[in-house]
């Protein structure tokens, strides 16, 4: 089944064929043959979700008849759209082998899904720029994010190009004590580098927050009184 927010269209009202057709207005066309084969792929109902800041997809086992649900972003581009897809099609498959005895991003997950990556990336789904990336990820997944930091800056090349992007740029690439508007509309400033994540205070409540250092962020002029 696939199901889109807020618009919801089941694929059981459809003939196999504009199934697909649906199907590929998120994920890569040449992937959509290996979608289509894969394990009880037909008895999953998929939600293509709203963006949420909070995460890019999740997994939720059936309960008393109802279908087992994955939900992505719609926003994503097709291939890191297959991506999120790949990790919560993994967290089914453990699940349905091992219940509750594995942990949710334990070592049977990352083999599931680091299995799955390969063998998409090898069947020729992905982009030819980002098959070195994705191979060297699906041996070091993790549970958060979309891929390694170099693997997030490739798939950021097929983004839709955004017109009049209002001085967007990567937290990394602006300036220490700068000051910046996140995605949430707040104003922080950039204080440090703490292992991977940059420290940033918010200016209203003082309180601390660590962002990923690819966070698109809009630098401010605003010159607040401490």
């Amino acid at each position: 089944m696939l199901q889109c927010l807020p618009h919801c269209i089941l694929a059981k009202h459809f003939t196999m064929q504009a199934t697909q057709n649906q199907l590929s207005k998120y994920f890569p066309l040449e992937a959509i043959d290996e979608l289509m084969g894969l394990p009880s792929f037909g008895n999953l109902r998929l939600v293509i979700h709203r963006t949420r800041r909070s995460k890019l997809g999740d997994f939720r086992p059936g309960v008393n008849d109802t279908p087992t649900r994955i939900t992505v972003n719609g926003n994503l581009n097709v291939y890191a759209f297959l991506i999120v897809f790949l990790h919560e099609y993994a967290h089914w498959e453990v699940f349905s082998k091992f219940g509750k005895r594995a942990a949710p991003h334990g070592v049977e997950w990352k083999q599931t899904f680091g299995h799955w990556l390969r063998k998409f990336t090898l069947a020729g789904c992905f982009h030819p720029t980002l098959t070195d990336a994705i191979m060297d990820y699906s041996k070091r997944v993790k549970a958060s994010g979309i891929g390694s930091s170099t693997l997030q800056r490739l798939l950021q090349m097929f983004d839709p190009i955004i017109k009049n992007d209002d001085g967007q740029k990567y937290l990394e690439d602006i300036p220490m004590n700068a000051l910046f508007v996140a995605a949430n509309g707040k104003l922080y400033r950039k204080e440090a580098l703490l292992r991977k994540r940059f420290r940033c205070q918010c200016i209203v409540s003082k309180r601390h927050y660590l962002f990923h250092p690819l966070a698109t962020v809009a630098l401010s002029n605003t010159n607040p009184t401490d």
